[in-house]
């Protein structure tokens, strides 16, 4: 006997049918193609300069409110991105220096062209007369944005390259170059212009002496000796230990303290700038 509150199998169907066309059409409803443009991206030194052609860093952020999303990254020069139409932040960077701006892409695309107030720098190093360049290991450069009352007063990197370019934002700035940890310390300001490679040489004055205690000249050195090199007023400038140790020293005239089985030996040392030699001091 059949159920009195069953509908008829017909009725059944009906429902069935009529529930699935429901659901059908609620999700065609929400199917909604997403709109897409092509932002085409190049970059120049500055507003009237020429177009910056590698070494790019391009980074493209979704505006949306408050909410910035980083939505695509790409390292071409001239990229030209596929992206759903919407705001976005371009930002792009050239070396040290940067640019951004906002734009809004639209389905027929967008062409955007970034002002970079960028230029470079190359910093090449030489050791006395005549100046032979400096092995990039012996030479550490140091640069330097200055403030009101210090020259060192923002440091953009303590490890510059020699005979390298490094791309940065225009303005001046404060090199400061010292040869193998020694007290020779060459500084200069140098000036970046948009567009422009700028290079800066430094010249550094200095030597490399081998300490030598001795009994008598040119013999052998002795072992176990402890060093200490002083500017006439006083500043240590270099210490170290051993028969024969070698210092870099800038060019000057210098105290000379030799410790050797709780005796002390004094001498004076001249450098001049890139003349390598031995120090002797002698027994008494």
């Amino acid at each position: 006997m059949r159920d009195a509150l069953a509908p008829p199998l017909l009725d059944r169907r009906a429902l069935l049918l009529a529930a699935t066309l429901v659901l059908a059409g609620t999700a065609q409803a929400q199917f909604v193609p997403q709109r897409t443009g092509v932002l085409a991206l190049r970059a120049t030194f500055g507003e009237r300069g020429g177009e910056i052609t590698e070494n790019l860093i391009w980074r493209i952020y979704s505006v949306r409110g408050g909410d910035i999303q980083l939505v695509t990254k790409s390292e071409v020069a001239r990229p030209s991105l596929a992206l759903p139409a919407g705001q976005y932040a371009v930002h792009v960077s050239y070396g040290l220096a940067t640019a951004m701006r906002e734009i809004n892409v639209g389905e027929l695309g967008s062409v955007m062209t970034l002002a970079v107030n960028a230029g470079a720098l190359t910093v090449s190093g030489y050791l006395g007369v005549p100046e032979r360049p400096i092995p990039p290991n012996r030479q550490k450069i140091a640069l330097y944005i200055p403030t009101a009352n210090n020259s060192e007063g923002k440091l953009v990197t303590d490890n510059l390259r020699p005979f390298t370019r490094i791309a940065l934002p225009e303005g001046t700035y404060h090199l400061v170059s010292t040869y193998s940890g020694s007290n020779s310390v060459v500084r200069s300001d140098v000036k970046i212009e948009t567009g422009k490679v700028s290079e800066a040489v430094v010249n550094h004055r200095a030597a490399t002496i081998t300490l030598k205690l001795v009994r008598q000249r040119g013999g052998a050195a002795l072992a176990g000796a402890e060093w200490t090199i002083e500017t006439p007023g006083g500043d240590i400038v270099a210490e170290a230990a051993g028969a024969f140790p070698n210092v870099d020293i800038g060019e000057g005239t210098y105290n000379v303290l030799a410790r050797h089985n709780e005796r002390e030996y004094r001498g004076q040392l001249k450098v001049e700038g890139g003349v390598n030699r031995d120090f002797e001091i002698v027994v008494e």
